[in-house]
């Protein structure tokens, strides 16, 4: 076990003297925000003020003497800041502790610079600038005004150093709180941001363990897993009993409404994923693979990525949000020769795969050849189907007129198969909008049909029709994992796990389970809840709920009972649908709301600002046509 004096991780002193310059910057403004307001209002020294300081550099510049004062102020709080961290350990992550920090360097600077420069420099240079301002008082009479006046002054400089202070320690306590230091336990990995709970961490689990320790373990790192996760750990941040558990295969949390504008080079792929361990703070996290869940015994097995080793976990309360995999309902043909849009290396493949077939169609004169080349299915009429088919018309044909001249537009096929009468259903009349719109930018919609079977490099329908293509992308259908399907609990006919309206499984009140791997019914309707990320998140809120409830004794939990908010889809670049508490939008308006929605829903600023940039380069600039990789995979197609 480390010394205390190493616990602290992520901690820079340049980082923290550029918060505290951040805060310090932004408190300048704030300090004179009333002098200034009292020199436009009232009979302030405001201006005074700032030239006093700016003569003590032998400066007739108010603006000097503001920069000054900032300067110096500045400095003494680095140092204050310093001082206090070095001498006392003293963490500001918590606002509290910043707003003390923030008090101390106020009253330090007030004691240390505002009364010693009054009384050296400012008296003095005051009496002066006061004559030069307004000749006709004398030296004298400029003096006695000064001193009449000083106590105003100082309780007034006091008031401002208090308010600069303030706004400092907030503002400092804020980006140390999301970017700056907290304590690290090396064994558990995990984080604490004071020394204190830290300290009661290290003696309640590792050299005295707690009979009272709490385990919780979360299955899943999608929006259901990582919605419990950043809840949960807040709720019991300081609980040293509380011990926090993530399983996920994937090392990322993936935004998936976005794939679609990955897979055609809007965004970039890391631009919609986060890494989870940036969400775990007060959690431990294991990429791996679930193998074996154990409800009687209260153990899961997990298995490495790399070498494949086994660990078993043990749990006190289990959540599972285990997500779901692609459905093809037993075709292996079509599971062999097409193309799924679920993962982030999915949205890669298809990328790639969307690329190879511009560049190989644009050398092809055979027209038949090139058509086939450019001939690309999708399956599926909902969200997932729909929004596909529209980014990959956009994208082929924009990449066709701009790079691979040719290809003629009438050798383009984008086709969009849908089981269902009509594509998008969930969204009622604005299904049939979407349908026109995509006909009229070009994709031939198939509506009550099926893809019945598949080959490399032909798509079989129901209806007894084939299409040669090069491109098939399956959007047809979810079903659970394995390790779900396997479990001794009830069953919905469609494979996820029957939940009660605390969304706990029925015989196991201690598993709870959420997202696409649950079947939740809402209890005024008896209709299901769909397994959207809508309500992933929501349910993920009372999961949090229930579980910080059984943790700390609380009998009450809460059902889950939520209205969906609306459904909306992206149809082309500037065009989309919208169905929202009951008022239908589309065109401009719906792909605007649609943007602004999915823009708030990413995890991190970093994420939203990178997002935000790819979609302002996309109006102005074709999408990139550069594969991700060149290593080629055997082709799909025979031509």
């Amino acid at each position: 076990m480390k010394s205390s004096n190493q616990l602290v991780v992520n901690f820079s002193l340049k980082k923290e003297v550029f918060f505290v310059s951040i805060g310090s910057l932004v408190g300048a403004f704030t300090m004179h925000l009333p002098r200034m307001f009292l020199d436009l209002f009232g009979d302030s020294s405001y201006n005074i003020m700032l030239l006093v300081f700016a003569r003590v550099i032998n400066s007739s510049q108010p603006e000097v003497g503001l920069a000054l004062h900032f300067f110096v102020a500045t400095i003494i709080g680095i140092v204050t800041g310093v001082f206090l961290h070095k001498v006392f350990r003293f963490n500001i992550s918590r606002v509290p502790r910043g707003l003390a920090f923030g008090i101390i360097s106020g009253v330090v600077v007030f004691l240390v610079f505002a009364i010693p420069v009054s009384q050296i420099f400012l008296g003095p240079n005051t009496v002066e600038i006061i004559s030069e301002i307004n000749p006709e008082m004398t030296l004298i009479e400029a003096a006695k005004e000064v001193e009449i006046s000083f106590f105003n002054q100082m309780l007034n400089s006091l008031f401002m150093h208090l308010v600069w202070g303030t706004t400092l320690g907030v503002i400092g306590s804020l980006l140390t709180r999301k970017i700056g230091a907290n304590y690290l336990c090396h064994v558990c990995n995990i984080e604490f941001s004071t020394i204190k709970t830290y300290e009661h961490h290290r003696e309640h689990v590792h050299e005295n363990p707690s009979p009272k320790m709490k385990r919780i373990l979360i299955l899943g790192g999608g929006y259901g897993g990582v919605g419990v996760l950043n809840k949960i750990q807040k709720k019991f941040e300081s609980d040293v009993n509380v011990n926090i558990e993530l399983v996920s295969e994937s090392n990322f949390f993936l935004h998936t409404p976005m794939l679609p504008e990955m897979a055609t080079g809007t965004i970039e792929p890391r631009h919609i994923a986060t890494p989870i361990r940036r969400f775990c703070k007060r959690a431990q996290y294991h990429q791996a693979k679930v193998i074996d869940i154990s409800l009687d015994e209260r153990k899961v097995v997990i298995q490495r990525m790399s070498d494949k080793t086994q660990t078993l976990l043990s749990y006190d309360y289990l959540v599972l949000a285990l997500g779901g995999k692609t459905n093809f309902f037993g075709n292996q043909n079509i599971e062999q020769n097409s193309f799924t849009i679920r993962s982030l290396d999915d949205a890669i493949k298809i990328r790639n795969h969307i690329i190879s077939m511009l560049e190989d169609a644009d050398q092809e004169t055979d027209q038949i050849k090139q058509q086939k080349l450019m001939t690309f299915v999708v399956v599926g009429g909902g969200f997932s189907g729909v929004e596909t088919a529209g980014e990959l018309n956009d994208f082929i044909r924009e990449s066709s007129t701009k790079f691979y001249r040719n290809i003629p537009q009438d050798n383009i096929k984008i086709i969009l198969i849908s089981a269902g009468e009509k594509i998008l259903p969930e969204i009622g009349n604005l299904g049939e909008y979407s349908k026109h719109a995509l006909q009229k930018a070009g994709v031939t919609i198939y509506t009550d049909t099926r893809l019945e079977d598949a080959s490399f490099d032909m798509a079989k329908l129901n209806t007894g029709e084939k299409i040669t293509t090069g491109t098939i992308i399956w959007a047809g259908g979810n079903t659970v994992d394995d390790v779900v399907l396997k479990l001794d609990s009830e069953h919905h006919k469609s494979g996820r796990l029957e939940v009660n309206k605390e969304l706990k499984l029925k015989n196991h009140p201690e598993v709870f389970a959420l997202g696409d791997c649950a079947y939740s019914v809402d209890p005024r309707s008896g209709n299901p809840y769909p397994p959207t990320a809508q309500h992933a998140i929501r349910q993920a809120s009372t999961v949090a709920e229930n579980l910080e409830n059984k943790v700390k004794g609380i009998v009450f939990q809460q059902d889950f009972v939520y209205d969906t908010k609306g459904s909306m889809a992206k149809i082309g670049k500037t065009d989309g649908v919208a169905l929202l508490l009951g008022h239908e939008f589309r065109g401009f308006l719906a792909w605007l709301i649609w943007k602004q929605y999915y823009l708030s829903t990413l995890p991190t600023n970093e994420k939203k600002i990178r997002v935000s940039l790819d979609w302002f380069v996309d109006l102005f600039f074709p999408r990139d046509i550069t594969r991700l990789s060149n290593v080629y995979e055997e082709k799909k197609i025979s031509i």
